[in-house]
């Protein structure tokens, strides 16, 4: 699938003005016309450091994809590269981005020359290796070999601002020699958001992460156990193709400050060694974030000047004599230290992400066998001690939460030095072993999740899953890390099997659906490139058999299946030319609605209606089933007469593992409307629809209990008095409301009963056509309405309703003549008068 690795992303975000240009300062540190753009350089101490040296004469590899050799600003600094991509061809960068240049440029720009930028190392002997193609690709074998190029060419620095996610031998051995032949590497941890990729995440390995201007990480760069140092990676302003400029970020714009910084220390310390270079650099790092090495900045911001000025401690992780004082030691890491008759204990804390095993390698500069005592305090485990000496390893069982580790002199040693390196392995998975199709472990269950790991070089992980009828299989595998590069494989017993490795490095999840038939079937995982891997796998099975339609067969409407009120209809269209039919009768005039609740399709599902004499062209059809059905909505609502129904349901878009379900409702039609049957005012709302006073809505419905509005009331109320003959003349005069348009539906009617003194307006030139009344402005208009002589009463009729209340007369002039009741003792003069509530009192006072 990926055989190959990219470069670490790094963007350009500006070519020659995205600063503005110059910015030169009376503060400028060279005189480099961009140096000002380059905060970097103060935020490492570059310019603190330069004071003491400003360059190099070791030889620095840069392995990418090669450099402008002509660009101004790298003349003088470039050695002739080699093409390793291409052999025989120069190692000019081709790169899209142009990375290598940027990433040199960073490095070792010419510095203090009047033109552009300066690199960390001003002067310097940099020898590109062309490993990277103009997409940013290779393979590991090519970079393994430009590793061991370089070595042969003298370098003494390796800068590789590549990544790959994947363990490899050939990777392994090249760093395994660089180490071996005195070379300091240098690597970007990648920018993935997560674990450090290789060859950073070698322990003989600078690994280097990117923090922003305020030096908090950047979200992409990688971090975890293998992270040692950051440096600012976020808009450097560095060296571009063709003589230009621009800025670069990522991880591969970090590594580079931190290659300049070891080349610094080389330059005043020609003897050390690499380990003694890094130790440096991790010793002289600002602590960020948490106190001490964390898993987000390692051991802090590179500091250059620091570096080329402190003395090499062989034990920087003192004070650590206590647990309380306990240091940090990552797996996948090296630690140097030292006892003596004065400092007879270390301690140390290790972070272990799952139970396994620690594995420990130790060279201790002491010729007794047992000189180290280390004893391990695994959480909730017994503490277990064991005796080091030099070149033994050590495998300790580890459980997944924070162990402590104690280091001690032997009794009667002098003092010495240790180093250890650490590799952590985690633990089978409780699967295992089950490495073959003849030892798959069955799975059980329709829903079903795995969590396994490949814990070996070359592991694969089988599982089997019975099936009894037919259906669908999802299968779903993905992992925990990046660094698990997932390959799945599903298959019948005795048949081919189907390949599933589509995931990349940005969504690496493997993802399977197969229809399936009886018989055994069999998953089979493993990493792509068969590497032991410290991580986990999730893997979820489902399965869904085919959904049984029980109303089949229903295909044509002579096989219709009945429908009752209020049941429900369910199904599957399993083809493209599969029909459901139903029926239903209605016996009397009736408002039938069908609604949705669920349908297993986004969209294509059909519904026809049919009447029993209109079989050969349909009352009602819809595309739109489920889009209504997604919205809540009624699929079909219309009044249908008393007879016999036939619904059709198609799709073009087949489903058989979940029905379709549709609720059929038919409510009974009393004067048109389907909510008035079991109303109290059924009587009254029925008689005055027949004669034309009150209407309902175009859905059958009257909404009895629904506020009504001034225009609805002005309306109900003329049509009421001309239905009692009265001779009502609609007004046409001028219109004194601002909020009233002769466009509202109510414009006649509300000027009409303003005219006649029955509705008022408010203060303000307004209507409000649209507000609802309250039941005391409800008497009030049907008073005026009628010409009632209205006068205040001594007493109430209502708790509610004093007699000093404004609508008191006509409550009370309404209430004599047994027009309108209250609630017992009260009125709720406030309360919104309901439509039902209006009809009635219409009624009554017209005798309707």
């Amino acid at each position: 699938m990926r055989k190959f690795i990219l470069t670490v992303v790094a963007v350009s975000v500006g070519l020659m003005a995205a600063f503005g240009g110059s910015q030169r300062a009376k503060a400028a540190i060279t005189n480099d016309e961009y140096i000002n753009n380059q905060t970097h350089l103060r935020q490492i101490k570059a310019d603190q450091a330069w004071r003491k040296v400003t360059g190099s004469t070791v030889t620095i590899a840069v392995l990418d994809t090669g450099v402008d050799h002509n660009h101004p600003d790298l003349k003088g600094n470039i050695l002739p590269g080699i093409n390793l991509v291409e052999p025989g061809k120069s190692a000019q960068d081709d790169s899209q981005n142009g990375h290598g240049t940027a990433v040199t440029g960073i490095l070792a720009a010419r510095g203090n020359n009047g033109i552009g930028v300066s690199g960390v190392l001003r002067h310097a002997r940099v020898l590109p290796i062309k490993v990277l193609n103009k997409y940013g690709e290779t393979d590991v074998e090519l970079l393994a070999k430009g590793i061991n190029v370089a070595i042969d060419r003298g370098a003494k620095i390796i800068l590789m601002s590549v990544s790959s996610l994947s363990y490899s031998k050939s990777l392994t051995a090249a760093i395994q020699r660089a180490e071996a032949s005195g070379v300091v590497v240098v690597a970007a941890s990648g920018n993935e958001a997560n674990r450090v990729a290789y060859p950073a995440a070698y322990p003989t390995v600078i690994a280097v992460g990117a923090v922003k201007g305020n030096l908090k990480p950047l979200y992409d760069s990688n971090t975890g156990p293998e992270l040692n140092l950051v440096a600012p990676g976020f808009n450097i302003y560095t060296t571009k193709p063709k003589g230009k400029y621009g800025a670069f970020s990522g991880t591969s714009a970090a590594a580079p400050q931190v290659a300049g910084a070891a080349a610094l220390v080389l330059e005043r310390n020609p003897n050390m060694t690499p380990l003694d270079v890094r130790q440096l650099l991790y010793q002289t790092a600002e602590d960020l974030g948490e106190k001490g090495w964390d898993r987000q900045t390692g051991y802090g911001l590179v500091d250059v000047n620091r570096a080329i000025t402190e003395k090499l401690s062989m034990d920087f992780h003192e004070p650590n004599n206590t647990r309380s004082q306990a240091k940090a030691f990552p797996i996948e890491s090296q630690l140097r230290a030292s006892l003596s008759e004065s400092d007879k204990m270390d301690w140390y804390f290790m972070d272990i992400p799952y139970d396994g095993k620690v594995t420990l390698v130790a060279t201790v500069t002491s010729t007794n066998t047992t000189a180290l005592a280390a004893t391990f305090f695994p959480e909730n485990r017994e503490a277990s001690t064991y005796y080091i000496g030099n070149g033994d390893t050590l495998t300790v069982p580890v459980k997944a939460g924070r162990m402590y580790i104690r280091m001690e002199r032997s009794f009667g040693v002098k003092g010495f030095t240790y180093l250890l390196t650490s590799r952590f392995t985690i633990n089978p998975d409780k699967y295992e072993r089950n490495n073959t199709m003849d030892t798959a472990r069955p799975l059980v269950g329709n829903q079903i999740s795995v969590i396994g790991n490949f814990h070996e070089e070359g592991d694969e992980d089988w599982f089997s899953y019975y099936v009894r009828e037919y259906g669908r299989l999802n299968v779903t595998v993905t992992a925990d890390t990046k660094r698990i590069d997932l390959n799945m494989k599903i298959g019948k017993e005795g048949q081919a099997f189907e390949e599933f490795d589509k995931g990349d490095r940005n969504d690496p999840t493997e993802r399977a659906q197969k229809e399936v038939s009886p018989g055994k079937y069999y998953i089979r995982l493993t990493e792509y490139w068969r590497n032991q891997v410290n991580g986990e796998y999730k893997l979820d099975v489902s399965y869904t058999p085919i959904r049984k339609d029980t109303n089949e067969p229903n295909d044509t409407y002579r096989q219709a299946s009945p429908l009752a009120n209020g049941t429900l209809m369910t199904g599957t269209l399993p083809t493209h030319t599969d029909q459901d039919w139903f029926q239903f009768t209605v016996d009397s005039e009736s408002y039938v609605s069908i609604r949705a609740p669920f349908v297993p399709v986004s969209t294509g599902m059909r519904l026809e209606l049919y009447g029993s004499d209109t079989l050969n062209y349909s009352l009602f059809a819809t595309n739109d089933v489920a889009q209504l059905s997604d919205l809540g909505k009624e699929v079909l609502g219309m009044k249908l007469k008393p007879g016999k129904y036939y619904i059709r349901l198609t799709t073009t878009l087949p489903f058989k593992y979940d029905s379709y379900r549709l609720t059929l409702t038919k409510q009974p039609l009393i004067a048109g409307y389907r909510d008035i049957s079991t109303h109290w005012a059924r009587n009254e709302i029925a008689r005055l629809s027949t004669k034309g006073v009150v209407k309902g809505f175009d859905d059958s419905t009257f909404k009895p209990d629904q506020s009504v509005t001034r225009g609805q009331f002005a309306t109900m109320l003329i049509q009421s008095m001309r239905a009692k003959g009265m001779n009502i003349v609609t007004y046409t005069g001028r219109n004194p409301f601002k909020d009233l348009s002769k466009n509202h539906w109510a414009y006649g009617n509300l000027l009409t009963a303003h005219q006649l003194g029955i509705i008022s307006g408010y203060p303000n030139s307004t209507m409000l056509p649209d507000q609802s009344i309250t039941r005391a402005e409800m008497a009030l208009m049907v008073a005026r309405a009628n010409n009632l002589v209205l006068y205040n009463r001594s007493r109430s009729s209502f708790t509610d309703v004093p007699t000093s209340h404004w609508a008191s007369p006509a409550i009370e002039a309404l209430t004599a003549k047994k027009w309108i009741s209250g609630y017992g003792r009260t009125f709720k003069p406030q309360g919104r008068a309901t439509r039902a509530e209006v009809v009635v009192l219409l009624a009554k006072a017209y005798s309707l």
